[in-house]
C-alpha cells in the first residue's frame, strides 16, 4: 500500500484522519460533546491546532517522499555504475580473477574463461589453487598467511611473472598484478592476468 500511495499520500491520509480521531479522543476524554459536535466545532483554537498538526503531517509526508525519491534515484545510479563496471571488467582483454581472504574465487571474467579453460559458473567458489600449479601451492599459502597476519606481501601491486595451471592440466607462463582490497572489514584480492608467450 505504501508503495502505491507514497509517503506524501500517507501524510495526506493521516492529516485527514487526524480530525475525526482527535474529535473522538476529545469525546472519550471529556465527554461533554457528541462526536459530530466536536468534529464540527467552531472553536478557533481547536481548528487552528488541527490545521497545524494536519499541515505538519502533510509536510512530513512530502519531505519523506522527496528524500525517498532521492535515495531511490541514487541507488539506481549506483546500480547502473556497478553494472557498467562489471561490463567493463567482463570485456577486458586481460583475465580478471578475484578471491576472498579464504582463497576462494569470487569473480571471473570472460578472458579468464578463455585463458584458464574454466567457465565462470564452474570456477566460482573453487579454491584459487585450482589455477596454481601444485608445486607452487605451498608458497602461495605461505604468502597469503603472511599478508593476512602482517599486511606484508612482496608479490603485491607490481607486475609478476609466474606459471598458471589450465583446466586441461598444462602449465603456461603468465604476468599479473595482484591488489588487495579491504571491503567491509574483509580482504579481497583481485588480479589482472595475461599470458606470456615470449
Amino acid at each position: 500500500m505504501l508503495q502505491r500511495i507514497g509517503f506524501s499520500g500517507l501524510g495526506v491520509i493521516l492529516a485527514v484522519l487526524f480530525w475525526p480521531a482527535e474529535a473522538l479522543l476529545h469525546v472519550i476524554v471529556y465527554g461533554d460533546e457528541s462526536f459530530l459536535e466536536n468534529l464540527l466545532s467552531g472553536d478557533a483554537n481547536e481548528t487552528w491546532m488541527r490545521l497545524m498538526i494536519s499541515s505538519t503531517l502533510i509536510g512530513f509526508g512530502f519531505f519523506a517522499q522527496r528524500a525517498f525519491g532521492r535515495q531511490k534515484s541514487l541507488q539506481t545510479r549506483l546500480q547502473k555504475k556497478s553494472e557498467r563496471l562489471q561490463e567493463i571488467i567482463d570485456r577486458s582483454y586481460d583475465a580478471y580473477v578475484s578471491a576472498d581472504e579464504g582463497g576462494n574465487i569470487i569473480e571471473w571474467n570472460r578472458s579468464a574463461e578463455i585463458l584458464f579453460g574454466w567457465p565462470r559458473q564452474k570456477i566460482i567458489g573453487k579454491p584459487l589453487e585450482t589455477i596454481i600449479p601444485e608445486r607452487m601451492r605451498e608458497e602461495h599459502r605461505r604468502g597469503m598467511r603472511q599478508y593476512l597476519e602482517n599486511n606484508i606481501g612482496s608479490w603485491l601491486y607490481k607486475p609478476m611473472r609466474t606459471q598458471a595451471l589450465h583446466r586441461d592440466g598444462f602449465e603456461f607462463n603468465v604476468e599479473m598484478v595482484v591488489t588487495p582490497l579491504n571491503s567491509e572489514g574483509s580482504i579481497e584480492f583481485f588480479a589482472f592476468i595475461r599470458e606470456q608467450t615470449d
